[in-house]
């Protein structure tokens, strides 16, 4: 599915100092240029969990940004709302019975054999999450590090399916400008929004150095 997700924003909770708090720096985030935002906390259960995403859906909804949901597939169908899925959650065709036809399933990929396998499937993803492109403590369980050329060769075998592609892992000041040339529609960042003292200028920044 074509698409420009731009600056995309992966919340956590920890990093914003509590669940309560994540809504806010999201706001803040929107305010300096974030384009996509993707709610992501695996600790919650699924009860509080919903009150992040309503509480975050109460800053992206007015300011028309989209909002997808990380792994939890039942919450998003609740919501409505499109959903983030790795190699290791639900397959792809269970998320799409679960969601229906409307809401995107995006699927994270991180080598050129799962990436083969998510385009030859009878359900294919919307969006394909590349990563990590640079090695990152952010997701434990993170694999090896792409690297900016194996990321464009993924990026262009996708594109050639009619599917779009972000970018995660590591990135940051230092190396989102040469990541957006590599044909991704959107870059993924946590920390260089989520632990920055200024949220906004942080999102100012990465989205001038993406330009």
């Amino acid at each position: 599915m074509k698409g420009n997700y731009g600056l995309y924003l992966v919340t956590d909770s920890g990093m914003a100092g509590g669940w309560q708090k994540v809504a806010g720096v999201v706001a803040e985030a929107i305010d300096g240029g974030v384009n996509t935002v993707q709610v992501r906390d695996k600790e919650l259960d699924d009860t509080t969990f919903s009150a992040l995403v309503e509480s975050i859906l109460s800053v992206t909804e007015p300011a028309k940004v989209p909002l997808i949901v990380n792994d939890r597939v039942e919450v998003a169908a609740r919501f409505s709302l499109d959903v983030h899925i790795g190699q290791g959650d639900m397959p792809l065709e269970t998320a799409r019975e679960l969601l229906g036809a409307g809401p995107r399933i995006g699927l994270s990929v991180g080598t050129h054999a799962e990436l083969r396998a998510a385009l030859s499937g009878s359900i294919r993803p919307d969006l394909i999450g590349m990563g990590p492109v640079y090695a990152t403590n952010t997701k434990k369980d993170a694999g090896a590090a792409l690297g900016v050329n194996t990321l464009q060769a993924l990026a262009a075998d996708a594109a050639a399916s009619g599917i779009c592609s972000v970018a995660i892992g590591g990135l940051n000041t230092s190396n989102i400008a040469e990541v957006s040339r590599t044909g991704v529609a959107g870059c993924c960042v946590v920390s260089a929004i989520m632990a920055a003292t200024d949220p906004a200028e942080a999102a100012r920044s990465l989205k001038e150095l993406m330009a």
